[in-house]
C-alpha cells in the first residue's frame, strides 16, 4: 500500500541552481563526511550506498529537471520501495521554496512500524537541509555520524 507525505514548505536563501546542484551529483556530498565515515558510505555521482546496521540501503537518482526537481529511488537493499522528491522553486536569485515529497509501498507490517512516522522524517529532513543551506549540521545527523543508527521511535 503506498504511503504518500507531502512536507512542509520552507524558504532557503540559496538560488535553487546551488541547491540543485548538490543533490544531482551525490559525489559532492561525499567531500562533507568526517574522514572516518567514509568507508560507511559508497557515493556515486548518481547513487549512494549507506551501511547501516549490517544493511546497504541506498538511493540513486530516478529524474532530475534543473534547478526545480530531483527525484530519487531506493538502490540496494531498501526494505521498501520509495521515492523522494525535492521541490525546488525559485522566489529570487537568493530565495527557493523548497519542500520534499515521499511516496513509499509499504506492507502491512511496515506500515503498522513506521507508516505513521514517515512525516516527521520526512519534517526533519528537510530542517536539516534547512540547517545544512546556513552551514549547520543538526545534531541527528551528528548522532548519526558517531554510529548511533536510525532510531524511529
Amino acid at each position: 500500500m503506498a504511503e504518500e507525505v507531502i512536507g512542509k514548505s520552507i524558504i532557503l536563501n540559496q538560488p535553487s541552481y546551488a541547491i540543485y546542484n548538490i543533490f544531482s551529483d551525490f559525489k559532492r556530498i561525499e567531500s562533507t563526511l568526517p574522514q572516518d565515515k567514509r568507508d560507511k558510505v559508497h557515493f556515486e555521482e548518481d547513487s549512494v550506498l549507506v551501511k547501516v546496521q549490517g544493511f546497504e540501503i541506498g538511493a540513486k537518482i530516478h529524474n532530475k529537471v534543473p534547478f526545480s526537481l530531483i527525484e530519487l529511488e531506493q538502490y540496494g537493499q531498501a526494505p521498501f520501495p520509495f521515492l523522494i522528491s525535492f521541490h525546488m522553486e525559485p522566489l529570487s536569485d537568493t530565495q527557493t521554496c523548497f519542500h520534499i515529497e515521499l511516496r513509499a509501498e509499504l506492507n502491512p507490517m511496515m506500515k503498522m512500524f513506521i507508516g505513521k512516522r514517515l512525516p516527521e522524517l520526512v519534517d526533519k529532513l528537510t530542517d536539516g537541509i534547512a540547517q545544512a543551506a546556513i552551514g549547520n549540521i543538526p545534531d541527528d545527523v551528528k548522532q548519526y555520524m558517531n554510529g548511533q543508527g536510525i532510531n524511529f521511535s
